[in-house]
């Protein structure tokens, strides 16, 4: 997945919040507060092998892609759940971690410049 394919599709968080900007940026800080340390998890839970972690880690993370409507990267979560789940594919696994390191920078980089956007509407 590169980088500039990342779409960050906000209407889904938008119809949640019926268009209230300061519930749509309190939904982007908790996501971008709370996100880091799920992926540090996700990793530890990978270096050690442990399926289960893997699987519950990956299953956090979802549905808050889900929510910020950055669906190309939801899916890959599903995958590594999955593969976890299934306790297979453990090279796949690894390879789509180590893709998603540098997709969540961007996210947080692009999520970050939405709420800038929201908050000067707001204004």
């Amino acid at each position: 997945m590169d980088n500039h394919e990342i779409i960050v599709d906000l209407s889904y968080l938008k119809e949640v919040a019926s268009g209230n900007v300061e519930f749509m940026v309190e939904m982007i800080d908790i996501f971008l507060d709370q996100t880091p340390g799920y992926l540090v998890n996700l990793k530890e839970a990978i270096e050690n092998k442990n399926w289960q972690k893997i699987a519950e880690s990956a299953h956090k993370i979802k549905p808050t892609l889900g929510f910020m409507g950055i669906e190309s990267a939801r899916e890959t979560m599903a995958e590594i759940e999955l593969n976890a789940r299934k306790q297979e594919n453990f090279e796949n696994i690894v390879l789509k971690h180590n893709q998603m390191q540098e997709v969540f920078k961007t996210i947080f980089v692009k999520l970050e410049e939405k709420k800038q956007e929201l908050l000067a509407q707001d204004n």
